[in-house]
């Protein structure tokens, strides 16, 4: 791992993601308001005030991960001897997900044959594969809007029940990534059952 240890996922990068999709979606909700005050529940008013929510989750999936590539690049610079199956993920330990946003750091989630890591910019979580007991789909905020969801590893590593919470950031879009979950969590099924 190179000795760059600045994280990545820095409060403007959340930020972008965030209010992008509302700079797209508030101009419907704002119309809307305007022509209802004038007008009263005419058609235009209607019309604007219905698109807001839909504009505003099409924004989100297409433009809360804008920046993400070039992350992707930059944490890959970091470990590019790390060997194994690896996604470029957001993580959060279980309790400790950001107000702005589910992910706290940024990194590759790793599946090794004799374990499983998280190596991001700001931390480092490492698994052995006889520490884990199952890993499974559990909610976050994207879950909410239909958008995403962690996959969650969980086990006993010294006595403790442990979750190492990740969310997939492989695609340009959140449902695309949400349909990498699919595929990261049946990678990670196959391993633990593997001898």
């Amino acid at each position: 791992m190179s000795g760059d240890k600045r994280p990545l996922w820095t409060l403007g990068r959340q930020l972008v993601g965030n209010i992008l999709p509302l700079v797209v979606g508030l101009p419907f909700l704002v119309f809307g308001l305007i022509q209802f005050a004038q007008q009263g529940a005419e058609l235009p008013a209607a019309l604007s005030l219905a698109a807001f929510p839909l504009v505003t989750w099409l924004a989100t999936n297409f433009l809360a991960l804008v920046g993400n590539q070039s992350l992707k690049r930059e944490m890959a610079s970091r470990v590019p001897a790390i060997g194994g199956l690896r996604w470029f993920v957001g993580f959060s330990p279980p309790g400790q997900s950001g107000w702005l946003d589910p992910h706290s750091d940024l990194g590759y989630f790793v599946i090794h044959p004799d374990r499983i890591e998280f190596v991001g910019s700001a931390t480092r979580v490492t698994l052995k594969k006889s520490e884990v007991v199952s890993a499974r789909f559990r909610p976050n905020v994207h879950t909410w809007l239909g958008l995403g969801r962690w996959v969650s590893v969980e086990g006993q590593s010294q006595g403790r029940a442990v979750r190492l919470l990740v969310e997939p950031r492989e695609k340009a879009t959140l449902l695309g990534n949400r349909a990498e979950s699919a595929r990261l969590l049946q990678a990670i099924r196959d391993w633990h059952r593997s001898s």
